[in-house]
């Protein structure tokens, strides 16, 4: 199976998340049950069809929905990248170009509904690490994790896929990244502070965890409580980058 069939994105009818998903295609293009979040930014069916996309010849850069808590791909393990093509190259392009369009400093391939285990990242770093890129089949090495609460103030996170919300977290200050390019070329490299935070928040996607799901219980009760409030945790809910107002106000 190729990646454009592993990647033909899917309105999934099990409501629990995580466990197996009975589905059925989309259509390219609805836009049937726009309805507003209560947060006051649009939540939208998720959409997008990449395979059709790429059959009817459409190869320019794309910037498609991000899914919302709730949708299953966010809640289980991404698989491992096996063919490096051109296939795999239009979606790391469509990745880039959502990341930007969402002012976002990191983007996993769950976020726009793809099962595959790859990230890209957009941050100007001190690690001598370029500014903008891609890892394929990530593999994280981290340094020890502080046990202590987080700083409310120093340790915050946000997530294109908790949209609107943010909440302290541990994270370990350094990380050895190693994985490959785009085009299958080897990687490896170290980061620090708030850029290997990034890393490890997009490393997270890949196995199925947000990063909602490591905090602390007081902050966990709040994070569900806010899921609730906005209608999250249901498959088929997604914002648009560029369309959509910005839900962290950039």
């Amino acid at each position: 199976m190729g990646l454009a069939q592993l990647a033909e994105r899917l309105v999934v009818v099990q409501e629990v998340a995580g466990s197996t998903p009975v589905a059925h295609p989309t259509e390219i293009g609805s836009r049937a049950g726009f309805h507003k979040g209560r947060t006051g930014y649009p939540v939208r069916p998720f959409v997008f069809n990449r395979a059709t996309a790429l059959d009817e010849g459409n190869t320019e850069m794309t910037v498609l929905p991000v899914t919302i808590w709730g949708e299953p791909v966010l809640h289980r393990r991404a698989s491992e990248v096996e063919v490096f093509d051109d296939e795999l190259r239009t979606l790391i392009a469509d990745m880039f170009e959502t990341n930007d369009a969402a002012n976002g400093v990191g983007l996993a391939a769950p976020q726009i509904g793809v099962g595959k285990r790859l990230f890209v990242y957009k941050y100007a770093n001190d690690d001598d690490v370029p500014e903008q890129g891609v890892v394929v089949n990530p593999v994280l090495t981290l340094s020890k994790v502080s046990g202590a609460l987080p700083d409310p103030d120093e340790h915050v996170e946000g997530c294109l896929s908790f949209p609107g919300e943010y909440y302290p977290l541990q994270r370990a200050e350094w990380t050895r990244v190693q994985g490959f390019d785009g085009d299958g070329n080897p990687l490896d490299f170290e980061a620090t502070g708030w850029f290997a935070r990034i890393l490890q928040h997009e490393f997270d996607h890949l196995d199925g965890k947000l990063y909602v799901n490591r905090l602390v219980d007081r902050y966990s009760k709040k994070a569900l409580k806010q899921a609730k409030r906005n209608g999250w945790g249901v498959p088929g809910l997604t914002w648009m980058p560029g369309v959509d107002p910005d839900p962290f106000g950039h």
